[in-house]
């Protein structure tokens, strides 16, 4: 199986852990990692998870990101593909350019599954699945470890 997360999935352990929802998604995320560390499945690191990584003020955020992009098996560039893509899901579903851009590289990269916290992303990518281009199935990190995973 092969995962790509958003720029929120490697940030998540960073915020507020006393709220019940971030701290089951925080463990959710490890998970996911230690999945990826026993290559049980594969991550995908993209050039707007770099450039997203790159603009975050906290270095230790930002540190922490760069390190857990070594678990990552593939890393995909940007292609006219992706740019397509991610425009014609700004269009047709509503997503942010940045979202669509991410979207694009994981359905790209052939990835089974997006993973992220954007309760709104979700709803929005679930809506947007109905296209028959899309492949990549788009779940919150605590669907996805019980879902098995």
């Amino acid at each position: 199986m092969k995962l790509y997360c958003d720029m929120n999935i490697f940030n998540r352990c960073f915020d507020d852990q006393s709220q019940l929802r971030i701290r089951l998604e925080t463990a959710a995320i490890e998970g996911i990692f230690e999945l990826a560390e026993r290559r049980s499945l594969e991550l995908l690191w993209s050039f707007m998870l770099d450039y997203e990584n790159s603009l975050n003020p906290h270095e230790q955020r930002k540190e922490w990101a760069e390190l857990l992009s070594g678990l990552c098996v593939d890393r995909i560039g940007p292609t006219p593909q992706i740019l397509t893509m991610a425009r014609a899901l700004t269009r047709s579903a509503k997503i942010m350019p940045r979202d669509a851009l991410h979207l694009a590289c994981a359905e790209i990269g052939e990835c089974d599954v997006f993973v992220t916290c954007d309760d709104d992303l979700i709803r929005r990518l679930q809506r947007a699945k109905q296209s028959p281009r899309l492949k990549v199935k788009a779940l919150n990190p605590v669907e996805f470890i019980r879902m098995g995973g």
